[in-house]
């Protein structure tokens, strides 16, 4: 997508996301994921919305008794998880295109299905979550990780750069039904969906929480506004106004007398 496009179904989306992608996960380390998830060996595990693959990847290192499959409807993103994973020898990782809303799978072909930051974008999320119950075996496990307060709490709060980033999330939601809320939500959508032994943990996100000032999260702050930059002249009425509002955010959340807090929320159940 050039720079100067809007693709209604990707706010935050560039031909460097998947590079993105795999650097964020290098901010976040794999540690907090894996805990989670407690792959096992001779599980079949798919990450739905799996965009550059970096964490099927992550756990297909880990675990190599384990067989993982990605899954994202983004052809591009799939095109680069598979190249990663023949460059780097995983031969029990593999990545399809495909809409986690319509998952291109049998019935009970998973024993663990896991996503992370994907619910949040999904307008028909409560669908999702039906499509990974049903591919997942009876016993086996759904895990979901969402963030919670994206980008939102800070202090010092700066009452212009607060009301601007309500705004441009509230646009989001009615746009594309993101939900900025979401990860408290994500143990009562478990239970709706009749989902048995739910755990719920809930950890400072490490790639979103902190003061400013670190290179790499100022870098990845600037992929994902710069990214969004079409989405956010819709909100702001031009470019003029777009490009202010981006160069405004990055800085404040990049400043290093700025707290930023966001919550990560994994949540986890069984299908009976």
């Amino acid at each position: 997508m050039s720079d100067d496009a809007f693709n209604p179904d990707y706010v935050i989306h560039s031909d460097e996301e998947p590079r993105r992608l795999d650097r964020q996960a290098a901010i976040y380390g794999s540690q907090d994921d894996l805990q989670h998830l407690r792959p096992a060996s001779g599980e079949h595990l798919l990450d739905a919305g799996c965009g550059s693959g970096s964490i099927s990847r992550s756990i297909a290192r880990h675990q190599p008794g384990c067989s993982v499959t990605g899954v994202d409807r983004e052809a591009r993103y799939i095109e680069y998880a598979n190249r990663q994973a023949r460059s780097e020898g995983l031969g029990n990782a593999r990545f399809e295109v495909g809409d986690v809303t319509r998952l291109p799978f049998e019935n009970g072909r998973f024993d663990v299905v896991w996503s992370k930051h994907l619910l949040q974008w999904v307008a028909q999320r409560e669908q999702a979550l039906a499509e990974f119950k049903r591919v997942t075996r009876k016993g086996g496990r759904i895990v979901c990780c969402n963030f919670d307060r994206f980008c939102l709490s800070q202090y010092p709060v700066d009452e212009r750069t607060q009301g601007e980033l309500e705004q441009w999330f509230a646009a989001a939601h009615k746009a594309f039904g993101f939900d900025n809320d979401l990860g408290r939500k994500l143990p009562h959508l478990f239970k709706a969906l009749g989902l048995q032994d739910i755990k719920v943990n809930f950890i400072p996100d490490r790639a979103f929480s902190g003061f400013g000032g670190d290179p790499e999260k100022r870098w990845n702050w600037e992929m994902q506004f710069n990214s969004a930059f079409p989405f956010s002249v819709q909100v702001f009425g031009g470019e003029k106004a777009a490009r202010a509002f981006t160069d405004r955010v990055i800085d404040r959340l990049n400043d290093p007398d700025v707290y930023l807090y966001c919550t990560l929320f994994y949540v986890e159940g069984t299908v009976a």
